[in-house]
């Protein structure tokens, strides 16, 4: 595991070089697509028993308020004890896969980053969020080797410097 994080490590700080000369075919981008899809129709029904269907055993997971949940048992868990109580009646809507942004490292290394739009209205206690995952292709299959999904702070994202026209 140690090994991996390190490589991953390696691979992210080099990314721009390596990603500049990684294409992502198209069957790649539909299957990756189709690994987040069914990840976002467990969110709806609940079903995380699934995750060992498009995740790594070995699958990390920071959840939006900060929980570290390591090997695809913790995440599974986590995932299933806060949307079976806290995100119980949640409709999450389908995935915007035009927002998504795929960053090859390698052909078999892809970062995939999203930003979302606000949940309806009344939903607690996060309107908006931002979100990275890391999928691995392994024996032609894409996983998700890790995910992050973060609370995007609405007081500050007009402070954006990279927005900024200046």
């Amino acid at each position: 595991m140690k090994l991996q994080l390190l490589s991953l490590a390696a691979l992210l700080a080099t990314g721009h070089q390596v990603a500049a000369q990684v294409a992502l075919p198209a069957a790649d981008i539909e299957a990756i697509v189709a690994t987040l899809q069914h990840f976002q129709k467990n969110l709806n029904d609940h079903k995380f028993s699934e995750m060992t269907t498009y995740t790594t055993p070995e699958v990390t997971s920071i959840n939006i308020v900060g929980m570290l949940w390591q090997s695809e048992p913790a995440v599974q868990k986590g995932h299933q004890a806060v949307f079976d109580t806290r995100y119980k009646d949640m409709k999450f809507p389908p995935l915007d896969v035009a927002a998504l942004a795929f960053q090859p490292l390698t052909p078999e290394v892809v970062v995939v980053t999203k930003g979302s739009k606000p949940l309806p209205p009344g939903v607690p206690p996060h309107p908006q969020t931002a979100n990275t995952t890391v999928l691995v292709k392994r024996q032609g299959r894409w996983l998700i080797a890790a995910f992050q999904n973060t609370l995007v702070d609405a007081k500050e994202a007009p402070n954006d410097p990279t927005l900024r026209k200046d």
